[in-house]
């Protein structure tokens, strides 16, 4: 069973998420395709995760099995600037995929953001990310826009899809 785990702000969970951060495939599939080093995710873990209350980053536990990490950031809709509209980034763990857990994570993370009154969730994808694409489709997300966005860090020309749930 798939349950949601409040990460702590402490070294050993930051630890467990930079380590699948750092896994090939994630690498590949973010936003920055660039491995971190621990002293700037620390950084990053410690000082912008945690920013708003609400929102703190979750861990996706498999039974009792952490099995995947979830953090978020607040976003804008131009169609809604009076909503609280929330991005998910998730991050299966390495020995965990393709079991499906990022779909019913994302299933399970739709309540968990209706009850902190969230009007909408926001998802940007690497277009050639397959797997992330289809994990959000299944759990409900559509396809909002797409963008073709410059990455200053890997000098390149990103192709973004954004994909949209309202709750």
């Amino acid at each position: 069973m798939i349950s949601l785990v409040p990460c702590k702000k402490n070294k050993a969970h930051a630890r467990i998420a930079f380590s699948w951060r750092n896994d090939a495939k994630t690498i590949a599939s973010s936003y920055i395709a660039l491995p971190k080093s621990w002293a700037s995710f620390w950084m990053e873990y410690n000082e912008g995760y945690f920013e708003f209350p609400l929102f703190h980053p979750v861990f996706i536990a498999d039974g009792t099995e952490l099995s995947g990490f979830v953090r978020f950031e607040k976003a804008q809709l131009q169609e809604y600037p009076n909503e609280t509209v929330i991005e998910v980034m998730i991050n299966i763990a390495p020995h965990k995929r393709g079991e499906g857990i990022g779909t019913q994570a994302l299933i399970l993370l739709q309540e968990y953001m209706r009850q902190k009154k969230v009007f909408a969730l926001l998802a940007d994808i690497r277009a050639n990310n397959k797997a992330s694409i289809k994990a959000f489709e299944n759990a409900g997300f559509s396809f909002l826009k797409e963008r073709i966005e410059y990455i200053e860090k890997t000098k390149e020309n990103c192709h973004i899809v954004c994909y949209f749930c309202k709750l």
